[in-house]
């Protein structure tokens, strides 16, 4: 599985919940970027997947009053390559 705008592999759980669903993932963002859209242009787009990664955020401890560096999860959902590409057509944007 691949996300099709870094061509980076997806790794560990989240390879599980893509099994199935096509080859080729974006984020939302990464498709307005990649195919250079306003957003509008893929309206009515199903996300198939929600996806996690750990990230390391800095967070304040009020009580001891100090700052520490703790593992939270970040959720986003993806979006399958060739169901972004028949939206943009049924939307006009592109034709094939």
């Amino acid at each position: 599985m691949l996300n099709f705008t870094t061509k980076k592999e997806y790794q560990g759980s989240n390879l599980d919940q893509l099994n199935g669903l096509g080859n080729e993932f974006c984020t939302f963002h990464q498709a307005v970027d990649y195919y250079k859209l306003t957003g509008k242009e893929l309206k009515g787009a199903k996300s198939c997947a929600r996806l996690m990664k750990i990230v390391e955020r800095e967070v304040f401890d009020k009580i001891s009053k100090k700052k520490s560096k703790k593992k939270v999860p970040v959720y986003f959902n993806v979006f399958e390559k060739n169901h972004l590409l028949s939206v943009l057509t049924q939307n006009g944007h592109i034709t094939i």
